[in-house]
């Protein structure tokens, strides 16, 4: 089966889908992955030289490696970095074999239709780059702690390789969704299918980044 490729900007995104990899690379330990993810977000924000800001981050990202590698929500798991004060926002990435007709697929597929919503979501049309036209559907749960949470999904079939691709995120902190909504758009952007003997944009084939999402 064909594989998801993802662009994102270093310094807003940090991949910890499990087991950790880098372009051709397979790192040795967590730590060096964590040190590096965080000496990478801090250089990028001009801050190259905070030892004790490089320590703190890579703290955290093993934190939030080791919650997601114990259950995995998707087949790969981004986690925001907006703000290095907040929690981290996971956004995850799933995939598999295109079924049945497309116009219901996406539907079911960014819960247009879940009885659990609190009310009917907030549904429209999401063209992303490489996936092309897709729903994006923004909806509220209720949990039992009388809880209301916000749950973004966005939904693709692409063509090409016969693939449905549902992206993923969810937030007690409904103004932060909002707030954070761009780089989410950005990220979702980002993603292309690729045949299982292509290489991918971190491989260097640069000419494929989408230019809305540069940077």
């Amino acid at each position: 089966m064909s594989w998801v490729d993802t662009y994102y900007s270093l310094d807003r995104w940090a991949d910890i889908t499990p087991p950790i990899v880098w372009p051709d690379t397979s790192w040795g330990t967590r730590d060096m992955w964590a040190r590096s993810t965080a000496e990478t977000v801090l250089l990028l924000r001009g801050q190259p030289h905070r030892w004790l800001a490089n320590r703190h981050l890579a703290k955290r990202l093993l934190q939030a490696y080791d919650v997601y590698a114990r259950r995995p929500l998707g087949k790969h798991t981004y986690i925001h970095l907006g703000d290095l004060r907040q929690q981290f926002l996971p956004v995850t990435v799933s995939y598999g074999p295109a079924e049945g007709d497309r116009t219901r697929a996406l539907r079911r597929l960014a819960r247009a239709d879940d009885p659990d919503l609190l009310r009917p979501p907030h549904l429209e049309t999401f063209h992303a780059g490489h996936l092309g036209e897709g729903l994006k559907a923004l909806g509220h749960v209720v949990l039992d702690d009388n809880e209301i949470v916000a749950n973004l999904w966005y939904a693709f079939r692409e063509e090409t390789h016969a693939l449905d691709v549902v992206v993923f995120a969810s937030t007690g902190d409904l103004v932060r969704l909002n707030h954070l909504m761009p780089d989410i758009d950005a990220l979702v952007h980002g993603i292309k299918v690729r045949a299982d003997d292509e290489d991918g944009w971190w491989a260097g084939v640069a000419d494929d980044i989408p230019s809305d999402v540069e940077g």
